[in-house]
């Protein structure tokens, strides 16, 4: 709704800002002087202890000297209230006694239609919160005090209850000049089955009041106190009031609890009960009403925060319901929005966690929220067992699709790229483990020993290959890169653009047994499609191999092997026993001092072939 200069003066002039704040702070009485309209306290939006925040009546404008927080009325209640701007104007301009402008496609009639339904529900809430505290409600009680859910709460969160009678609502309502046509249009009566006369939408259940994002009773949910009722929870139909798809169970506190927290977003539980623990526990939370995950509702949570957490129950349900809804999240990714995965304890959900374990137990479940990208990692991971070809090249397909999925051009490559690096890790063979021999002070390495047959042939040269050069050489030689594969994941990197490489080199090497397309030409097509520029680059500087062929080539290969791979796991291994040998224990000790002296014995035999250690 747009609404015109005249109008929001209006509200402003009506409406004084130092009288709405002071409902929502506390006046600093030193410096304050409501005579001038010069009012001070405490920025509610960021911790101090001395009064900075300033709000002149006169101007109708605050100021914050410590954070810098500045606007008028509009603003004040947008940050204070978690609400968007029509909103701030509609719930100023009903505290203005002002009715709003009524839109083009919104006649006058409808308008006060609108107004008397919003009344009936009122006096509906009224009538559902006066039965559970009545002679009807005494089960209603029972189960909620059960639950940990004393009278306080159920002010709080506007829990009723609906007598068993079939039109009780009705009679109730009528008798307070509500007509029938517009308890129907309210959601509180529906047709019978027998068509004869209306009934109650809501009977024999405990009701939850689900209201506007300005506050006002839209809705009803019940839960069903008898165990053999058709359904357990049922919700309001639609009406001109209430849309389930448009609608978030608590929004409007949410909102308000989210302006004072330090949280990136709101938590979106599954149903009424876990929204209540989360916000007994101090978090923002909603819930849908009886339907998954909206994109319109997602809407509606990404406005309040770039990052919320989707939190599911613990059981196969729950995990289904993670799955839709990160594939409806997954579009729409992009900067400044995505999702965080938060799946609890296998058979509980978060009303479970808050009786069990206390409200501090909830905020580390939450903490604990998995990013989109690695809840979707492992959701196509668990799909299937990955132990055939066919499965694995299934599993980097699902990952392709999902990832061409998102609109946002961006996040869709850096989703892509590294999706398919996390794949090509998992999907790697497991590096054989270095053993060394035990007497004779030789090696073996893994598919090719280290022998005294290395030293003869490595004083055939005394090149000095760098880590990068000994990629080129992979690259430039099939043959070598056929038979030493495995020394290659086993390589030390901490170069990212050569651990690039090395990535589109496995993963070549995996989609063609034959290795026939592992080339400078291949390598450089798949690192431009996966948007890795600077590696791309550093390929494209490559001078035309130098590698001599035969055995001599081979001899500097292995040379380079030597420290490349061998003495960085003869080193781990050291690493990994020095505690115990330090600590006296004889095995570990002798141990440690054999692998010294192997890794000595090869570092001397890579040396004298010329290889030196490379700090990529």
């Amino acid at each position: 709704m747009r609404f015109s200069d005249a109008f929001l003066r209006q509200v402003r002039d009506r409406v004084s800002i130092a009288e709405y704040a002071g409902r929502k702070l506390s006046w600093d009485q030193r410096k304050t002087r409501p005579a001038a309209g010069d009012y001070w306290a405490c920025c509610p939006f960021h911790q101090e202890k001395s009064s900075s925040f300033h709000v002149l009546d006169g101007k109708g404008i605050f100021n914050c000297f410590g954070c810098g927080e500045k606007g008028d009325i509009f603003g004040l209640s947008m940050k204070l209230e978690g609400l968007n701007f029509p909103e701030a104007v509609a719930m100023l301009a009903e505290r203005a006694g002002l009715p709003l402008p009524v839109d083009d496609m919104e006649s006058r009639e409808q308008a006060d239609a609108r107004r008397g339904l919003y009344g009936i529900m009122e006096k509906a809430a009224k009538f559902y919160a006066n039965a559970l505290r009545g002679p009807d409600g005494k089960a209603a009680r029972q189960y909620l005090l059960g639950r940990g859910l004393d009278e306080d709460v159920w002010a709080r969160f506007g829990i009723g209850y609906a007598p068993a009678g079939w039109t009780s609502a009705i009679d109730a309502l009528s008798a307070q000049g509500a007509k029938m046509p517009d308890l129907i249009a309210a959601g509180i009566a529906k047709g019978s089955d027998d068509g004869r006369r209306p009934i109650d939408v809501f009977r024999d259940r405990i009701t939850f009041e689900i209201a506007d994002a300005g506050g006002k009773v839209i809705a009803f949910g019940g839960r069903a106190l008898d165990p053999q009722a058709p359904a357990k929870y049922i919700n309001s139909p639609d009406t001109p009031l209430f849309h389930k798809g448009r609608t978030l169970y608590r929004l409007k506190q949410a909102r308000e609890i989210l302006a004072r927290s330090k949280a990136e977003g709101l938590v979106v539980g599954e149903g009424y009960l876990d929204v209540i623990a989360f916000e007994r526990a101090g978090i923002a939370a909603v819930a849908p009403l009886g339907t998954a995950l909206t994109e319109e509702q997602l809407g509606l949570i990404w406005r309040t925060g770039a990052a919320p957490v989707l939190c599911f129950d613990g059981d196969g349900a729950g995990i289904k319901a993670a799955a839709r809804a990160l594939d409806l999240a997954l579009p729409h990714l992009g900067p400044g929005k995505t999702v965080r995965i938060a799946v609890l304890p296998e058979g509980e959900d978060p009303d479970d966690v808050y009786r069990r374990a206390g409200p501090e137990a909830l905020a580390p479940m939450i903490a604990a929220a998995q990013p989109a990208f690695d809840a979707l990692f492992e959701r196509e991971e668990r799909r299937a067992a990955l132990t055939t070809p066919e499965a694995k090249a299934a599993f980097k397909d699902r990952l392709k699709q999902a990832a061409f999925r998102i609109q946002d051009d961006e996040t869709k490559r850096q989703y892509l790229r590294d999706l398919m690096a996390r794949a090509d890790a998992l999907l790697r063979p497991a590096p054989r483990p270095f053993e060394p021999r035990r007497g004779g002070g030789k090696f073996s390495p893994g598919p090719a020993p280290i022998t005294s047959e290395l030293k003869a042939k490595t004083a055939i040269s005394r090149a000095r290959l760098g880590a990068e050069d000994f990629l080129r050489a992979a690259i430039d030689h099939p043959g070598f890169l056929e038979e030493f594969a495995e020394w290659i994941d086993r390589m030390s990197l901490t170069d990212p653009d050569l651990k690039a490489v090395r990535a589109a080199i496995q993963a070549l090497t995996r989609a063609d047994a034959e290795l026939g397309i592992v080339d400078r030409e291949a390598v450089s097509l798949h690192l431009e499609t996966l948007g890795e520029e600077r590696a791309l680059a550093r390929i494209s500087r490559w001078p035309k191999s130098t590698i001599p062929s035969g055995d001599e080539a081979e001899a500097q290969w292995l040379a380079r092997m030597a420290l490349e791979v061998i003495l960085p796991s003869i080193q781990e291994e050291m690493a990994a026993i020095r505690p115990r040998a330090e600590s006296g224990e004889s095995a570990a000790m002798e141990l440690f001092q054999a692998l010294g002296r192997e890794a000595r014995a090869l570092k001397a035999q890579a040396l004298d072939a010329g290889a030196e250690p490379d700090a990529a």
